[in-house]
């Protein structure tokens, strides 16, 4: 793993709650950005279904981020995890979910609207970018999905307990 990643303390709060759900770890290179990706497996319990959801969380430290570097970020991200997620048996109802987390303490304000756009989905992908503001320790992300219920409602939940870098 990419220490200098780890050194920053809230890419290590994040991957410290990845690693109690056993999720893998890996470093990504996007363009000249070093990303570390964690995948791994949740499930959505209801009662008609369960979903299998694969996670792909792509998380990069910059110094600034703009509308127009969020963006082409989450497109890299999001097709990265198109062609690298695996087949799962068809009897069992899945989506694979991106979150391309970007930490930074300067965030231009067109970032943090377009971050709070309803969550893009596409033939079972679900894109839910994240910004974690550090000059305020605040996350961005789409919350009109918290208003709703299943999957996206479900992902919504997941941000919080896994990108969260705040104590409850």
């Amino acid at each position: 793993m990419n220490t200098d990643m780890i050194k920053d303390s809230n890419v290590s709060a994040i991957c410290e709650q990845f690693k109690r759900d056993d999720f893998k770890f890996k470093e990504e290179k996007f363009d000249y950005l070093d990303v570390l990706l964690a995948t791994g497996v949740q499930y959505n319990m209801s009662w008609l279904k369960t979903t299998q959801v694969n996670i792909f969380a792509f998380m990069g430290v910059v110094e600034k981020i703009s509308m127009e570097f969020a963006v082409a970020y989450s497109r890299m991200t999001l097709s990265y995890a198109m062609k690298n997620h695996k087949n799962i048996p068809k009897h069992m109802n899945n989506i694979t979910a991106s979150f391309p987390l970007l930490i930074s303490s300067c965030i231009d304000e067109d970032a943090k609207q377009w971050i709070q756009q309803k969550p893009k989905s596409q033939l079972g992908f679900i894109e839910m970018p994240v910004i974690l503001d550090t000059g305020n320790n605040t996350l961005l992300y789409c919350n009109e999905a918290t208003r709703r219920s299943g999957n996206k409602k479900f992902l919504a939940n997941l941000i919080q307990k896994y990108f969260s870098t705040t104590s409850a």
